[in-house]
């Protein structure tokens, strides 16, 4: 950051403040999304494990904006050098990442890594006006909002998907819905849930009491294989739901 002395720091003081709210908002945005996708491999200090993951502390790399956005977004596989040291491994997307995530963890990456936690905010005062407490009461309200929308189009929608055949046929708008429920169960059940169990943090490295006996190339196989795994329970449970309803004359 710049600093600026004397009678011109006082004129843009207001006028810088914003910006760095904003850099200090992605900081902590970021920090929460490291910790949750990389800090199992790169270590909560950025220094890495030598051999296996590279050091992000104090690596120029890191100044490369579009490098570090393009590494989380595709991944990095094959050998490359960070520190003067070699590393062979491979690095998985982080693809479901939103774009607000990716920025603030690219923020984190060059500005916050390293630094200590910020002190955490005064405590609120009991004695204040019942104004501070209205972000998390909106917060509940949508919450509450959303579900009841949800559960009334189940209750709307959920007897005509599940109804039984009228004398053998479905009207055209059961025949919708129904083929709609079938192709979103497949959608989230054998493409959105595989790949955010393959992709997250919990998946990113061995545990830690077989990290020295796994190489990322055998632990990559065996996340591959979880995945499939998954994968298949879905597809298997789908196709015995279809069976099921089927023999009950509801598809």
């Amino acid at each position: 950051f710049l600093l600026l002395v004397g009678t011109p720091a006082a004129a843009f003081g207001q006028e810088d403040a914003p910006a760095d709210e904003g850099v200090d908002r992605a900081i902590a945005e970021g920090r929460l999304v490291y910790e949750a996708n990389c800090s199992a491999c790169h270590k909560s200090d950025g220094s890495g494990v030598s051999g296996n993951f590279p050091q992000l502390l104090d690596n120029p790399d890191l100044d490369d904006t579009d490098y570090v956005r393009s590494v989380i977004l595709n991944g990095l596989s094959g050998e490359i050098e960070a520190l003067g040291e070699t590393y062979n491994g491979n690095m998985p997307a982080f693809n479901l990442l939103s774009e607000n995530d990716v920025t603030s963890l690219i923020v984190f990456l060059q500005e916050g890594l390293g630094q200590p936690l910020p002190p955490a905010p005064p405590s609120a005062d009991p004695g204040g006006t019942a104004g501070t407490s209205l972000p998390g009461s909106a917060v509940l309200t949508y919450g509450l909002g959303f579900l009841i929308a949800i559960g009334g189009i189940i209750v709307v929608i959920g007897p005509m998907v599940l109804a039984k055949a009228d004398g053998g046929t479905f009207s055209p708008v059961q025949t919708w819905l129904k083929s709609a429920a079938i192709v979103l169960y497949f959608i989230v059940a054998t493409v959105f849930i595989p790949s955010m169990v393959v992709e997250s943090g919990t998946l990113a490295s061995p545990p830690s009491v077989w990290g020295d006996l796994i190489s990322s190339d055998l632990w990559d196989i065996i996340r591959s294989l979880i995945g499939t795994g998954v994968w298949l329970v879905a597809l298997g449970v789908g196709i015995w739901g279809l069976r099921r309803v089927q023999r009950d004359r509801v598809i």
